[in-house]
């Protein structure tokens, strides 16, 4: 109960940011639609000011928030996966983004992962990749910066102090340079949302091909190829089949 509340107060206080005097201008006046229960001009309002190149965490979130309310299920799981990667801590988008997908058909079910792959995405999940290759190069500069400071240091207990500094800085850097590279390749993993009510995944990029199994709008697939028109996907379970591209839509 409390948490259908929670989404209740969500649903209907959008949230609110600046985005220079123009565009925030427009982002009030769709959130006022929004709250007036005009959904349908909200998203217009939301929309433009993607088109002017201003994406943010909130403007998805709300377009997904606008898109749920008028049952658009494809749209929503959309734009609250959009959200969850510019900000992917939010609890108040995972939770949003939890009751969007379900309202979707499929039901599959994740393949078992291991304590630690889960405590890496929580990790991973903490930071920006901006975010982690900044630290990554503080510790290393800081790492550098001791290391000199040993170097030209005359006095015994700085220097051994200093060296033992330079040390954990550099082992500091090799651990965020890995953590880094991994959330590089996290986001370099291509998915889409499904658009179709209903789609046929095929054994191969043509129609010839024998049908492995359908797919029905707003389920979320990873893209691991892509041939003339169509997508090579693969489900949560680890399912694969290739799918046309015009019932789906990338994630940026």
């Amino acid at each position: 109960m409390r948490t259908n509340i929670y989404l209740f107060i969500l649903l209907i206080f959008p949230f609110t940011t600046l985005f220079g005097q123009s565009n925030t201008t427009v982002f009030d006046q769709a959130n006022a639609a929004y709250n007036g229960g005009n959904y349908s001009l909200a998203i217009e309002k939301y929309e433009s000011i993607l088109n002017d190149k201003l994406h943010s965490a909130e403007v998805y979130f709300n377009l997904g928030n606008a898109h749920y309310r008028l049952g658009n299920v494809a749209e929503s799981v959309y734009y609250f996966e959009q959200a969850k990667r510019l900000d992917p801590m939010d609890k108040t988008i995972l939770n949003n983004s939890s009751f969007a997908n379900n309202m979707t058909q499929d039901a599959i079910d994740k393949l078992p992962e291991t304590q630690i792959d889960l405590l890496q995405q929580k990790v991973l999940a903490f930071l920006t990749l901006d975010q982690w290759t900044i630290i990554t190069l503080v510790f290393a500069w800081m790492g550098a910066l001791l290391f000199f400071m040993y170097r030209w240091n005359n006095h015994i207990r700085f220097k051994r102090l200093f060296f033992s500094l330079a040390i954990i800085f550099v082992l500091t850097t090799l651990v965020s340079l890995g953590l880094t590279q991994s959330k590089l390749a996290l986001n370099s993993i291509q998915k889409a949302v499904i658009f179709e009510r209903e789609i046929e995944i095929w054994g191969e990029p043509n129609t010839r091909a024998d049908i492995l199994f359908l797919l029905h709008e707003g389920t979320v697939v990873e893209v691991v190829d892509a041939l003339e028109g169509w997508s090579k996907v693969k489900l949560a379970n680890g399912s694969e089949g290739w799918i046309q591209n015009s019932g789906i839509k990338r994630l940026n």
